[in-house]
């Protein structure tokens, strides 16, 4: 059975959406995190957290935001290669196994070692996506 995947352009689209709203969505915590790890110093806990985006945007903008950059890398990795042929297919078959396996490990591991872990499910979605694409990555290379 062959799946239906989206024309080579959209790895572009897929990029763009995902490199602008990442950007906008997480400005403000890159900008925090950059401030407070500054020359070494530690951070002030009387400073203020930089609202750059906030300001502009609310919170659950900024959620979406997130949500549509996690929707442009799936778009990015349901998109042709160039040359798309049995092989692709199969890389892409185990990658995705090895992927739900490392995933699962990771979260049997996690829960065993913390029963109060405070994790939201954006952190194990964007997990299993950068995993996904750094296994399919080296694999592609391997050959």
């Amino acid at each position: 059975m062959k799946t239906q995947i989206l024309p080579n352009w959209c790895k572009k689209l897929g990029i763009a959406l995902f490199i602008i709203f990442s950007f906008i969505s997480g400005g403000d915590d890159f900008i925090n995190g950059f401030y407070d790890g500054f020359n070494g110093l530690p951070s002030n806990p009387n400073s203020s957290d930089s609202v750059l985006f906030l300001n502009y945007f609310n919170e659950s903008v900024l959620h979406l935001f997130s949500i549509i950059s996690m929707l442009g890398v799936l778009i990015y990795i349901l998109s042709k290669e160039k040359v798309e042929d049995d092989y692709i297919q199969k890389l892409r078959l185990d990658s995705f196994q090895l992927t739900a396996i490392i995933g699962l490990v990771a979260s049997i591991l996690l829960y065993s070692f913390s029963k109060n872990i405070k994790l939201t499910l954006d952190y194990y979605i964007f997990l299993f996506i950068w995993c996904y694409l750094i296994i399919f990555f080296i694999k592609k290379r391997m050959d």
